[in-house]
């Protein structure tokens, strides 16, 4: 049986937010990897944050230069200019602000087996999304790490209790029952989420968002049945 992981993952560009709640992670012992988009729009105070938590052991990868959804523009522009103008220019944005990781995660999930293709000469894992299911699907993000055939497209299940100014269904259970299939056949799961903010603010703001409360909450539990939450800087190439 291999060592379970947890990835734990975030998207976007609240940088102010995440550094704010970092020490939801810190007091967890937990990593994350933090998905960027719009890199090139960063601000010194956002570069100086994100360094910093780059420094504590955190990931630091690209979600796009301007989270576009990548079979829509690849079917509008072709792959080509999907390549040369949504993810070179993330990655060399990242890099001048000496950040970045080899690891890329799809905007709203989206992707085929063509640009899987592509990205992964530039990208060793790409993280696309999953349906949050709540019936016998919901382990459908398992992934064996340790396998030979394991897929460098990891399916990730959402965290978020509220997006666009509305709360999501309480899942729970169902994420519970995920975690604890990990724990049983040493499985590991990716999550995401986006915005980290208090309920009244990321209902105000209409982010995609989890409360400091409930990412307290998803981290315990991937503790006690001995997960281990960790950045996507500690899979192999």
């Amino acid at each position: 049986m291999s060592q379970p992981y947890l990835l734990l993952t975030l998207d976007d560009r609240t940088v102010d937010h995440w550094f704010a709640h970092r020490g939801v992670l810190e007091e967890a012992g937990a990593y994350a990897t933090f998905f960027v988009s719009r890199a090139d729009q960063l601000t010194e105070d956002e570069t100086t944050m994100l360094q910093v938590l780059q420094r504590d052991g955190h990931t630091i990868a690209s979600h796009g230069l301007r989270h576009r959804d990548a079979p829509q523009y690849v079917a509008e522009h072709g792959l080509t200019a999907y390549l040369e103008n949504e993810i070179e220019p993330s990655i060399a944005a990242l890099a001048e602000r000496g950040l970045g990781h080899r690891d890329f995660a799809f905007p709203f999930g989206r992707h085929d087996p063509t640009i899987d293709g592509a990205l992964v000469a530039s990208f060793s894992w790409l993280r696309a999304t999953s349906p949050r299911h709540t019936d016998e699907r919901a382990t459908e993000v398992l992934v064996d790490l340790g396998a030979n055939d394991c897929p460098r497209v990891l399916s990730a299940r959402g965290i978020d209790v509220g997006r666009g100014g509305r709360a999501n269904p309480d899942d729970s259970a169902a994420l519970l029952t995920v975690l604890d299939e990990a724990a049983d056949t040493g499985a590991s799961v990716c999550l995401f989420a986006h915005d980290i903010a208090e309920w009244d603010q990321g209902l105000a703001q209409g982010h995609n968002f989890i409360t400091p409360a409930r990412l307290r909450q998803v981290l315990a539990a991937a503790q006690e049945r001995g997960l281990s939450a960790v950045g996507c800087g500690v899979l192999p190439d």
